[in-house]
């Protein structure tokens, strides 16, 4: 058999380990400022997965089965109890070396890193797996039984926390066979996966024959605590679910959400700036450099005449490498910002924007979820900011100064997904004016967007969370209208997209409306403002400030509670292991103009 052959490889795909010579002259064109790096000794594959751009219609959400849970636990008793049977295979693993693989020279095959494991006949129905890609995370994959496999997520860098984040391939699948798979070292005590969300997926074969994108797939999806006890007390908890594939020797990808990587948004910039039609309303420059040497940029949106009268806006995103969504909404506020509707010039006309669309680019790089790579919470760190180990938010907070310094700051906002609630909702922070005037946004926003829920918004104050974006920059510089938006990694809960997965239709619309709600918001008669402060007025919003529990246990942004202590403890398995198990196996506007126009000279 030709070892370079497609046939040899049984639906692995090739392009992920070697460069074409059209691909290596295409790198040496490219800035060199621009050349994804990882900052550790961790070598990420020569190429990154390339996907269509579709948008799958809207999917529907699961209903869980009432026994799903009794199920699962039962299968990990039966699992434990009957260990010796199980094949307890190693056949990936992104950092250690490959005992399959050992004496193997990689040009031997024509590739510039090998898989982990490769079939050596087409009997042979082990899966291989894959994650040394750029946002790629999974550590371990342990064959358990013919199709069921366990696998161990990367914890970040410098911590042994913020499992959430997956994104993998796998290749040398079987048509019609249930697989199962158990990610088994997750930390949250409680995840949408129980409330119908499904993960996501991508086939090679069905982009290839069918033009299909990222979809949603899985059954007897379960997320429960398992027996692992953590090092620090409390045990990691199992997100369980079986898939059937469509065709034989697929590669297939399977996230957490659809992927936007580094390098994604620096082609998206690139062709931003060389677009005719927009090289005039938007100004590409850099903030700093990351501290694995990455470019971190921001965008300056505008008509750039009458600079100094114009209200300032700031918006940055992804602090979080593992909320992609908030990128996907970057990007189509960016596209709005830019375009040639009327609500567009309306905005450039009367407004200057400042985007810092990527925050925490090292994270996004080395497949983190929540931590950069020095292991710190971004999001923790805008009191005061340390210039070397979060240069980043340095930065930001000294653009944020600057605008300022420059002109009325009227807005900030940062993007960011929420893995335990549905919905879209915006956290925001009430100080001592009666008139409550944080509220008027959001509720703009519910009125413009049909999955945005003003009921799961909270403007409380908590303590553990001064050092994130909203209070920290709310106090320091005085913005009333100082927020995170929050987006669910499911769906929503109510109105048409009720039991509906979001996708980037949705996303879409998440990042038109609210533009135009800034524009609700602004314009001169105030007609949309009026309303709402009579709404407010009327009803007083008094249960809104209520201790309320669902807000409390939020995680997406401001809140992170990894603590054992703390976390709920739902049905455990009486059997007592220890860590040693994980490391072994391990609406139409009006067209009015918002600032009014200049006097004459003379009159």
């Amino acid at each position: 058999m030709d070892l370079n052959s497609d046939e040899f490889f049984f639906g692995i795909n090739k392009s992920l380990y070697f460069k074409t010579e059209e691909q290596k002259n295409e790198m040496k064109k490219m800035d060199p400022e621009y050349i994804t790096k990882t900052g550790t000794d961790f070598v990420l594959l020569p190429n990154s997965p390339e996907f269509i751009n579709h948008n799958e219609p809207f999917e529907p959400m699961y209903i869980p089965k009432q026994t799903i849970l009794e199920e699962s636990l039962r299968r990990e008793i039966e699992r434990i109890c009957f260990a010796d049977t199980l094949l307890n295979k190693v056949v990936f693993d992104c950092a250690d070396p490959s005992p399959f693989n050992k004496d193997t020279d990689p040009n031997v095959y024509g590739l510039e890193v090998l898989p982990f494991y490769i079939p050596q006949t087409k009997e042979d129905t082990t899966l291989v797996f894959e994650s040394r890609f750029e946002s790629g995370n999974l550590r371990r994959a342990i064959q358990i039984c013919d199709y069921e496999y366990n696998l161990i997520l990367k914890p970040d860098y410098y911590t042994t926390m913020n499992t959430q984040w997956f994104y993998f391939s796998l290749s040398n699948t079987r048509k019609d066979v249930e697989y199962r798979f158990n990610i088994i070292n997750m930390m949250k005590p409680d995840s949408l996966y129980n409330s119908g969300m499904k993960p996501l997926m991508y086939s090679e074969q069905g982009a290839k024959h069918k033009k299909i994108g990222w979809f949603r797939d899985g059954h007897e999806i379960c997320y429960y605590q398992n027996n692992m006890k953590r090092k620090n007390g409390g045990y990691y908890y199992t997100l369980t679910f079986a898939v059937k594939f469509q065709y034989d020797f697929d590669c297939i990808y399977i996230a957490h959400c659809y992927p936007y990587t580094y390098t994604h948004l620096c082609r998206y910039l690139k062709q931003l700036e060389s677009d005719p039609a927009k090289k005039n309303r938007v100004k590409r420059k850099q903030l700093c450099q990351t501290i694995a040497g990455n470019t971190c940029d921001f965008l300056i949106i505008g008509d750039f005449n009458n600079g100094k009268e114009k209200k300032g806006i700031v918006i940055t995103s992804r602090v979080h490498p593992g909320e992609t969504m908030a990128s996907y909404v970057m990007e189509y506020m960016i596209d709005f910002l830019t375009g040639n509707t009327h609500e567009a010039r309306i905005l450039r006309e009367n407004f200057i924007f400042k985007i810092v669309p990527m925050l925490n680019i090292d994270g996004v790089v080395n497949g983190n979820y929540r931590c950069n790579l020095a292991g710190v919470d971004l999001n923790r760190q805008w009191i005061d900011p340390n210039k070397k180990q979060h240069p980043t938010i340095y930065h930001t907070k000294q653009l944020v100064k600057k605008t300022k310094e420059e002109r009325d700051l009227v807005l900030f906002c940062d993007i960011h997904g929420h893995s335990r609630k549905k919905n879209i909702f915006m956290y925001g922070c009430s100080g001592k004016d009666p008139n409550r005037k944080e509220l008027v946004f959001p509720m703009l926003n519910r009125n413009n967007c049909s999955v945005f829920s003003f009921k799961d918004c909270c403007f409380l104050l908590q303590k553990d969370r001064e050092g994130s974006a909203r209070i920290a920059l709310w106090r320091e510089f005085s913005i009333i209208n100082c927020y995170t938006l929050e987006m669910s990694f499911c769906g929503a809960d109510f109105g048409k997209y009720e039991y509906f997965h979001f996708n980037l239709d949705i996303y879409k619309e998440i990042a038109q409306s609210f533009c135009l709600s800034i524009i609700d918001c602004y314009e001169p008669e105030q007609i949309k403002v009026k309303q709402v402060m009579e709404e407010i007025e009327q009803n007083s919003l008094k249960n809104q400030q209520k201790d309320d529990k669902n807000n409390s246990g939020d995680e997406g942004s401001d809140y992170s509670n990894d603590d054992p202590k703390e976390q709920a403890m739902p049905q455990q398995i009486q059997v007592q292991t220890n860590d040693q198990q994980l490391g072994s196996q391990t609406k139409k506007l009006k067209k009015i103009p918002l600032l009014p126009p200049k006097k004459k000279k003379g009159l």
